[in-house]
């Protein structure tokens, strides 16, 4: 049971940490390149996707999971538990990615 949660979870925080990464890509190939032509942008940023998550679901995976076990198994030493290991760790790590996406999309930092 919790292998299928701790699964589910690597999932989430790892598509979420991969369109943080094609948006900073759209970002800098929108507004950092000297490009203006669309046609030529819109297909580099098409390969940089597919660049970006064939990996990301492909062959990272078992790096993934190997980071997560460390995390879960440090957070359950602080929980007391396995499953509050698990909701004591996605909330850490959805936690960062909250941060990381308010300042992306809206500028905000809390520090």
């Amino acid at each position: 049971m919790t292998r299928k949660i701790t699964n589910v979870l690597i999932v989430i925080l790892t598509i979420l940490a991969a369109e943080l990464a094609v948006e900073y890509v759209k970002h800098f190939l929108k507004f950092k390149t000297g490009y203006h032509d669309k046609y030529l942008l819109t297909l580099i940023g098409m390969a940089v996707i597919v660049a970006i998550y064939y990996p990301v679901f492909g062959l990272v995976h078992h790096f993934t999971e190997h980071l997560t076990k460390k995390f879960v198994s440090a957070s359950q030493k602080r929980a007391g538990g396995e499953v509050m290991g698990i909701v004591l760790a996605f909330l850490t790590g959805g936690g960062l990615l909250f941060l990381i996406y308010l300042y992306q999309w809206y500028g905000i930092t809390l520090w």
